[in-house]
């Protein structure tokens, strides 16, 4: 249901338990999605910093699996704050209307548009370079389905870290006899090297005593069908959540040191996410993917 009392650029509606749309009317668009329109080819999708492209991530082809390139370097500090968001986010609680309301500074930074919130947990492994055989892009499943010979020539990633969930979520169609895995991605703005010992340290102090302080990630879902699901000869196939990290790199650290599930408070952009639906799934990609959304929820 909608709310009544949202503020005048927020329309807020509740999805399910956890899992809430936000529609921002009027937006700053210092965190925005830029669609690259072409002609006869697939269209180029990027996640843009304050008017600047600086990455890219993907693209629409319904066919495609997720990818990410470092065009330019974020040069956040990790040591300022994106927004001066509430201490109160930190306590334990639900994503609900009135943590939204809260979480308003953030969201007027956004673009104009749909937005979903929730909260998810991902045991992370990596960090992982653009040359790390042991992350998701060298997989040899990965290479099969999506006919990738070599990630290195393809340029799937660019001379940027990034960390993967440890294991995919497992979704089954019975009816089709398909498996499908998602995998998840996660790409802090701030390289390591420019992090604090002290605040990973302090966040580690906080976790082994049993705190779970949240890290806010801006992400994108997206699940294309590869040609070999499409003519049946292939029975597993990949979806992908990637979030890039707004605030909390310092916890990202301290969370993989801690081999602790990580907290990640999601929002994520609807014109950067595509769901495209196997043959049986009806007709109606954005009831699918929040549904989806909806078993993500923690």
């Amino acid at each position: 249901m909608k709310s009544e009392t949202t503020a005048s650029k927020l329309d807020i509606t509740k999805i399910a338990h956890g899992l809430m749309r936000v529609k921002v009317g009027q937006g700053k668009g210092f965190f925005k999605v830029g669609v690259e329109k072409k002609h006869g080819e697939a269209n180029s999708i990027y996640f843009e910093i304050n008017g600047a492209r600086k990455f890219e991530v993907g693209n629409d082809c319904d066919t495609c699996h997720f990818w990410f390139k470092c065009l330019h370097e974020p040069r956040l500090s990790a040591q300022r704050k994106i927004a001066n968001l509430p201490k109160t986010i930190q306590l334990p609680r639900p994503v609900d209307e009135s943590m939204i309301q809260e979480l308003s500074p953030l969201l007027e930074l956004m673009e104009k548009g749909e937005y979903d919130i929730f909260e998810t947990a991902i045991h992370l492994a990596g960090p992982y370079d653009s040359e790390d055989e042991g992350s998701y892009f060298f997989n040899n499943e990965f290479m099969e389905l999506w006919d990738i010979n070599d990630p290195k020539e393809e340029g799937l990633l660019s001379d940027w870290e990034h960390y993967e969930g440890q294991r995919p979520r497992i979704f089954r169609h019975p009816d089709t006899g398909l498996t499908e895995k998602q995998f998840e991605f996660i790409i802090p703005l701030v390289p390591r090297a420019a992090l604090k010992e002290e605040y990973i340290k302090l966040y580690q102090s906080m976790i082994a005593n049993g705190d779970r302080p949240r890290i806010l990630i801006f992400c994108m879902y997206q699940r294309g069908i590869p040609e070999s699901v499409k003519r049946g000869h292939a029975k597993n196939m990949h979806s992908f959540l990637a979030g890039f990290v707004l605030d909390g790199h310092h916890k990202l650290a301290a969370y993989r040191r801690a081999g602790i599930p990580a907290k990640f408070l999601t929002i994520l952009s609807h014109k950067a996410s595509k769901y495209f639906l196997l043959k049986n799934e009806g007709n109606s990609p954005r009831a699918r993917m929040e549904e989806r959304l909806a078993s993500l929820v923690s």
